[in-house]
C-alpha cells in the first residue's frame, strides 16, 4: 500500500513540474498585457519595413482592422526564448504601435515576419517564437484592407 501511495505522489509531482515548465514557456496572446484592453477607440498603426533598408510603409487601422488584429493576437500562442539573440530568415519587419489614452495602454509589438515578436517591458525583453503559422499572412490581410 505504501509503495502505491509513493508512486501516486511521485506521478503527481512529475505532472505538476511538467505543467509548471510548460506554462512558463508557453505564452498565449491573452498573456500580453494590454491586448484585452484594445477597443475600437484605440489608435493602432502598423509600420512595415524591410531588413537592410530605411524604406517603410505605415497603415492606420480602422475599427474592423483593430478587431481583426486583436483576434489575431488573442488567438495566437508563442514560446518564450531564453536567449538574448534570435536567428531569423524573414526580411519583413512589422512594428505594431498600440495606444489608447482612455484605456491607459501604450505599447509596441515588434515582429520579424512569421518568426518572432518582442514587446518592450514584457517577458523580460526576450523574443517570443510565433506558433501561429498564419500570423504573417493574417497581418498582411489586415494591412491590405487599408488600401
Amino acid at each position: 500500500m505504501k509503495k502505491s501511495l509513493k508512486l501516486i505522489v511521485g506521478i503527481v509531482i512529475i505532472i505538476s513540474l511538467v505543467s509548471i515548465i510548460y506554462s512558463c514557456f508557453n505564452v498565449t496572446g491573452a498573456k500580453i498585457a494590454g491586448v484585452s484592453d484594445i477597443t475600437a477607440s484605440s489608435n493602432i498603426i502598423i509600420r512595415k519595413s524591410y531588413l537592410e533598408t530605411t524604406a517603410y510603409e505605415e497603415y492606420e487601422l480602422s475599427i474592423n482592422q483593430i478587431e481583426m488584429l486583436k483576434s489575431l493576437i488573442l488567438e495566437s500562442s508563442f514560446t518564450r526564448n531564453l536567449s538574448n539573440k534570435v536567428r531569423f530568415y524573414d526580411k519583413d519587419l512589422y512594428t505594431i504601435s498600440i495606444s489608447d489614452s482612455e484605456a491607459g495602454i501604450w505599447f509596441n509589438i515588434h515582429c520579424i515576419g512569421n518568426e518572432w515578436i518582442s514587446i518592450a517591458n514584457q517577458f523580460s525583453g526576450k523574443h517570443l517564437k510565433i506558433k501561429n503559422p498564419n500570423w504573417k499572412s493574417t497581418l498582411e490581410e489586415i494591412i491590405e484592407l487599408s488600401n
